[in-house]
């Protein structure tokens, strides 16, 4: 998922002419993966606009490219004419590209087209030329499922949308350290700093699970633990794995810097113990936490987690 800017504070634009920018868009994509593509929808909100596109790979340069080509149509002011025809398939036979959702259509046709550059069947409003649409920005591309979801401003929300993105880019170039030039290399470098240090942070944290001295509590084998700033992820996934053991229990604290982070679990198929209501009532007010009657994980303050330790142990020796 990529995001290019997704707060802004403008109530969108016209629906006339964000849709016709929208079709400059689709036109746009079109000629550049040199495929003929189907937008499910198009919405208009006070917050922006979004297309809904349905195609399998759709790539950030690709979504950067076509906007540049759109506002480059836009400065050229590209006419936009309208037609009308009977049926859908009056229409496809005068414009053999026509961009529709036959589904959709029924009964008479009215076709939009952008001077030499898109074709589509649309029964909405739209713009007389290009240029009223003024500038176009996309702010947000993600996928979501067979489809993807391209957010856009158009005009006047558009070019403030942008000043604010200019201003952060150069906010964020002065906390990298980097200036306009470098910022990519230096973030893709921050990034494989931080991914290096994350692989090793996992690798000790691997270690000291696995030195946890086993417990036997009755029935019941604990592995508890207290550790410092290790992998919250591993700690779950080594709990995971431990009690597909029926007679085992994990009890590990993580301690951070203000609070520690509990996971507590036994075998899923085992009845013995509710995880999640055993640790609400031994947390009290000095945490929280839930999840799953045989998996829950929550967070404590600092000063209260010795307690918390005991007496969860104090519970499992009671039910063993």
């Amino acid at each position: 998922m990529a995001i290019l800017y997704q707060d802004t504070k403008y109530e969108g634009v016209h629906d006339r002419i964000a849709h016709t920018a929208e079709h400059a868009f689709i036109g746009a994509l079109q000629k550049i993966l040199g495929q003929t593509l189907q937008v499910r929808k198009v919405e208009h909100k006070k917050s922006g606009n979004t297309a809904f596109i349905i195609i399998s790979d759709l790539e950030l340069q690709t979504v950067l490219d076509a906007q540049e080509n759109v506002n480059e149509l836009i400065e050229q002011g590209r006419n936009i004419t309208e037609r009308k025809f009977g049926s859908i398939e009056d229409a496809i036979n005068a414009y053999p590209l026509l961009r529709a959702n036959k589904a959709r259509i029924s009964g008479e046709v009215r076709v939009v087209e952008i001077e030499n550059h898109d074709v589509a069947a649309c029964a909405l409003e739209h713009a007389g030329t290009l240029r009223e649409c003024e500038f176009f920005l996309v702010t947000r591309l993600s996928k979501n499922g067979s489809e993807y979801e391209v957010d856009f401003l158009v005009g006047k929300p558009a070019k403030d949308a942008a000043r604010s993105l200019s201003a952060r880019f150069m906010r964020l170039c002065i906390e990298l350290g980097a200036n306009i030039n470098t910022v990519e290399n230096t973030a893709m470098k921050l990034k494989g700093e931080a991914d290096t240090l994350r692989q090793k942070l996992k690798s000790v944290s691997l270690e000291k699970l696995a030195a946890i001295v086993p417990g036997k509590i009755g029935k019941f084998t604990l592995l508890k633990g207290v550790f410092s700033n290790l992998d919250d992820d591993q700690i779950v996934e080594f709990a995971g794995e431990r009690t597909d053991d029926e007679n085992v229990l994990v009890l590990i604290a993580n301690v951070g810097p203000e609070i520690a982070r509990v996971v507590f679990a036994r075998n899923e198929k085992s009845s013995d113990l509710d995880c999640s209501e055993l640790f609400k009532q031994v947390v009290r007010a000095d945490g929280r936490g839930g999840g799953k009657p045989h998996f829950v994980t929550g967070v404590i303050k600092r000063e209260a987690l010795d307690r918390l330790m005991n007496e969860m142990t104090e519970e499992i020796v009671k039910s063993a």
